[in-house]
C-alpha cells in the first residue's frame, strides 16, 4: 500500500509492465499509465485492500447464470490456478486459456477474445 500512497506514478508504470505479456509500444504504454493515473487515488488504494483482504470465494456460488471466465496463462497479477476455484465455484461455468496472454488478455490475443467472447454472447 505504501507504493500506491507514496509512490503512485511509479506502482502504476510497473504495475502496467506486469499487466500485458506482449511488447508494447511507448504510446501504448504512457496511454495505459495515464488512465491509471486518472483513477482516484483513494479507490485505487480502496480497491488494492480489498483485493488484498476480502475472500469472496463464498460468494461464488451465488453465481447462477453462465459465466465464461477468461484467464491468461501468463498472468503475474492474478495466477492461473485461481480460475479452478472460479471455476469450480461458479455451477454454470466454463474456462477459456489464453495460452499466451497475461492479465491484459484483451489486448495480448485480441482476436481470440473477440471471438470467444462473440461465441459465448450467442449462446
Amino acid at each position: 500500500m505504501d507504493q500506491l500512497l507514496f509512490r503512485r506514478p511509479a506502482m502504476l508504470a510497473d504495475f502496467a509492465q506486469m499487466f500485458f505479456e506482449c511488447e508494447l509500444s511507448d504510446e501504448f504504454k504512457e496511454w495505459f499509465h495515464g488512465l491509471g493515473l486518472e483513477a482516484s487515488s483513494y479507490a485505487t488504494i480502496k480497491s488494492a485492500e480489498a483485493l488484498r483482504d476480502e475472500d469472496v470465494r463464498t460468494d461464488l456460488k451465488k453465481v447462477n447464470v453462465p459465466t465464461a471466465i477468461f484467464h491468461g496463462k501468463k498472468d503475474q497479477i492474478c495466477p492461473f490456478e485461481f480460475t479452478e476455484a472460479m471455476n469450480e465455484g461458479i455451477q454454470y461455468s466454463f474456462v477459456v486459456p489464453f495460452e499466451n496472454s497475461g492479465h491484459g488478455l484483451f489486448f495480448d490475443e485480441k482476436e481470440k477474445f473477440n471471438s470467444e467472447l462473440f461465441r459465448f454472447l450467442e449462446q
